[in-house]
Order: C-alpha cells, then sequence, then structure tokens
C-alpha cells in the first residue's frame, strides 16, 4: 500500500509538468506572422471592417521573354527582391544568398521566387537569362523580371519600397520581402545578415503550417 501511495504521488507531481511542457512546446508550432502595412478600408461600403494590404497586381517579363502576372503567383509564397545585372557589391551576395535559400525549398512547388531589376533600360531579357543561368534558376520557379519604367515606379510602390516620385525611380534594397498567398507582406529580411536569412527559412515554414494546418 505505501509503494502504491508513493506512485499516485509521484504521479499526482509528474504528470502536470509533462503537460506543462507539452502545451508550451506546442505553441510553438502554432507561431504566426504579421502582416505589414496599414489597414484599408473595403471598397465596399456594406463592409465595415478593413481589410490588410496587399501588393497590387502587376505585369513583368521574365528571363525566357514569358509575360507573367503576379495573379499567376496567387497559389505560391513568394520570396521577392530588386537588383540588377551591373551591380558589383551588393546584388552579387544578396542573389548568392537568396539561392541559397532556392536550394532549400526548390522542391516546394508553393514556394517561389521572384526578383525584379531597377534597371530595365539595360537588363533585357537576354541580359537576365545569362544572370539567372548563373544561379542555375528553374524559370519556372525562380523568376528573374524586368518591366517598363512606369510599371517598375508601381510595382516598387506596391512593395512598399522608398521611391523617389519626381524622377520616379526606386531606390535599391538588399531586402529580401516574403509575400504570402494573398500577396500580403509577411516579412522582410536583411539579406546580408545570416540570422535574417535563418529566419526567413523558419518564416517559410510557418507559412507552409499555416496553409497546411488551418485554425491551428
Amino acid at each position: 500500500m505505501k509503494r502504491k501511495g508513493f506512485w499516485i504521488a509521484t504521479g499526482l507531481l509528474v504528470v502536470p509538468v509533462v503537460i506543462f511542457y507539452m502545451l508550451n512546446a506546442g505553441t510553438m508550432n502554432f507561431k504566426t506572422l504579421p502582416i505589414y502595412g496599414e489597414r484599408i478600408a473595403p471598397d465596399g461600403i456594406k463592409q465595415l471592417d478593413t481589410i490588410y494590404y496587399q501588393v497590387p497586381d502587376f505585369d513583368v517579363t521574365d528571363q525566357d521573354g514569358k509575360k507573367l502576372n503576379s495573379k499567376e503567383l496567387s497559389n505560391g509564397i513568394v520570396i521577392a527582391n530588386f537588383f540588377f545585372a551591373n551591380c558589383k557589391d551588393v546584388c552579387p551576395t544578396m542573389n548568392r544568398r537568396l539561392a541559397g535559400v532556392y536550394e532549400k525549398y526548390k522542391e516546394f512547388s508553393e514556394v517561389q521566387f521572384l526578383s525584379i531589376t531597377v534597371d530595365p533600360d539595360n537588363d533585357s531579357v537576354s541580359v537576365l537569362n545569362k544572370y539567372a543561368s548563373k544561379y542555375k534558376a528553374n524559370s519556372k520557379i525562380w523568376h528573374f523580371v524586368r518591366a517598363e519604367k512606369e510599371e517598375l515606379f508601381k510595382i516598387g510602390q506596391g512593395f512598399l519600397l522608398p521611391i523617389n516620385v519626381e524622377e520616379k525611380t526606386i531606390d535599391h534594397s538588399q531586402q529580401f520581402i516574403l509575400l504570402d498567398k494573398s500577396k500580403r507582406i509577411r516579412g522582410s529580411y536583411d539579406s546580408f545578415s545570416d540570422v535574417e536569412i535563418k529566419r526567413l527559412e523558419e518564416d517559410i515554414k510557418v507559412l507552409l503550417y499555416e496553409y497546411h494546418h488551418p485554425g491551428k
């Protein structure tokens, strides 16, 4: 009887501790990401609630000369960045680091990569194709794209990047931008930081988990 009482008492002490750690460990799996941009009023008057900011639709041309509308990326999580082919300092390092993320996720059909040139005058389709080949980019997954200046300016505005309104140009950025399937901005990452690259890789996992475990 004494031994039985001992195990009962031990169970009463141990079980709550185990449950506590299980619950706390479980909450890590249900992490959610912030949504960037101000919430805006919807078009419909009857709808009183606000909606989260979404990157507006845009049209670009990829390294294969294929016209690409952003709606075609709506079934995927997108990691975007801005660069230009003649850049000798920031861009090579930035895209080399993005290639590392690409290698880890290129087998996931829901993950897409979008590299947008800020120098469309010089970065023709053939230039982008040659540039993309340096990173062994599959054009169905990693899109190196260009747009005419007016459209490019709108794209920069849409991604909430710093812009020059008078000259209608966008500032070159070394950030990676993470979009969800609704084209909402869910993260921004310094491409020169190992910690930030790791955070990006983890946040991609979080978004994939959100879509495959809705309501968690």
